[in-house]
């Protein structure tokens, strides 16, 4: 499938939906100039549109996935809460609206921060100011999320939506971020209609005579275990289950957990002979290297004054869960506060990732009971 991604950043969001639709990037829309360096680096082929408000949706590569964090300033705990409503930067969202309403992709999928379920929010559930209630009198009446998700209800998607933080996947850090996925309802659809259609087929041919799909020989316990067997699969049929590996896949994944065990404790020494001293943040810095399977650089480098040191932009990267020299390297040509930026305003891929698996067999799960 083709991804389609606004508000792009480094690509953080981009790089998580890859993941997991085993999707390939159509098309950018990031106006910042720093971040805009960053995907001209590593995406040289893929165009980049800008700005999002001048973007001629109609006239741009269809996308079978559209995703983007639009602007959190408004919607953030750090900023003044003005909310999702007419004339904020978060607000920006409705061109991301108007992008799905044209395209119409199979797929959406939303990034925001903790502040969307609580932020303020205006839209046309209220057909004039103060009809569903004023918030002076009743607090706030529409949230950022409920806006977002009656809006992509309305142009005829069903969502799931999840909050997570990083630490949840393993990160150092908090970092909670709200996401959505919202699904085409057209296309589930359609993948009712044809799944409805293959049961009737197949129906039709057992009740016809002829052979069925599986065999009857095949059928019950044993039969998925012999099906197995013949398949050629590593793995044993227990009780139904298919997922039980076999004592040679056992032995491999001891010796690879030996293996990762060993490299971790090596290069934990070798940080140790370095002189880093993580203190009670070790345990969060050395669950962060696992994840990764990388060493975490070291935090601070020197200013060239004083002997001062300051924050490095390579740790922050590593922090945000990004291969090395994704946002820090020469070749990008950026600033250290544009990377120190880029990160901060990022997206933590793994978070993103394990986010949208879970919403992803959600939908799944659906269809199989539809």
């Amino acid at each position: 499938m083709r991804l389609g991604e606004l508000c792009a950043g480094y690509n953080g969001l981009g790089m998580a939906v890859e993941e997991v639709f085993g999707a390939t990037p159509a098309w950018f829309s990031e106006f910042d100039p720093a971040p805009s360096k960053i995907l001209a680096h590593h995406y040289p082929t893929v165009p980049n549109y800008g700005d999002m408000t001048k973007i001629d949706w109609a006239n741009i590569e269809q996308a079978d996935i559209i995703s983007g964090g639009t602007p959190c300033q408004d919607l953030s705990h750090a900023g003044r809460r003005k909310g999702m409503t007419e004339g904020t930067r978060s607000n920006l969202w409705v061109q991301m609206r108007e992008a799905i309403a044209i395209q119409r992709p199979r797929y959406v999928v939303w990034e925001n921060v903790r502040g969307a379920y609580s932020a303020t929010a205006a839209s046309d559930l209220e057909q004039c100011p103060g009809c569903v209630g004023d918030p002076a009198d009743w607090g706030v009446v529409l949230r950022a999320l409920g806006r977002v998700l009656g809006d992509l209800s309305d142009l005829g998607y069903d969502c799931q939506w999840r909050g997570l933080r990083a630490a949840d996947v393993g990160a150092p850090h908090g970092r909670f971020r709200v996401f959505i996925l919202a699904a085409n309802r057209d296309h589930i659809g359609n993948h009712r209609g044809r799944k409805r259609a293959e049961q009737n087929r197949r129906t039709e041919s057992e009740n016809s005579g002829n052979t069925p799909t599986q065999p009857k020989s095949l059928r019950g316990r044993e039969g998925r275990a012999e099906h197995a067997r013949v398949q050629g699969r590593p793995h044993a049929v227990i009780s139904g289950r298919s997922d039980i590996p076999d004592t040679i896949s056992c032995r491999r994944s001891r010796r690879a957990r030996k293996a990762r065990r060993e490299t971790i404790i090596r290069t934990a020494a070798e940080r140790s002979s370095e002189g880093i001293a993580w203190g009670e943040y070790e345990p969060a810095i050395r669950r962060w290297e696992s994840r990764l399977g990388r060493t975490a650089p070291r935090p601070t480098e020197p200013t060239g004054r004083n002997n001062g040191h300051r924050l490095s932009p390579r740790f922050t990267e590593w922090m945000m869960g990004l291969p090395d020299g994704w946002v820090t390297s020469p070749a990008i040509g950026l600033t250290r506060n544009d990377q120190i930026k880029a990160c901060g305003n990022g997206v933590v891929p793994q978070q993103a990732a394990a986010a949208l698996r879970d919403m992803l067999a959600a939908f799944n799960r659906e269809e199989l009971a539809a």
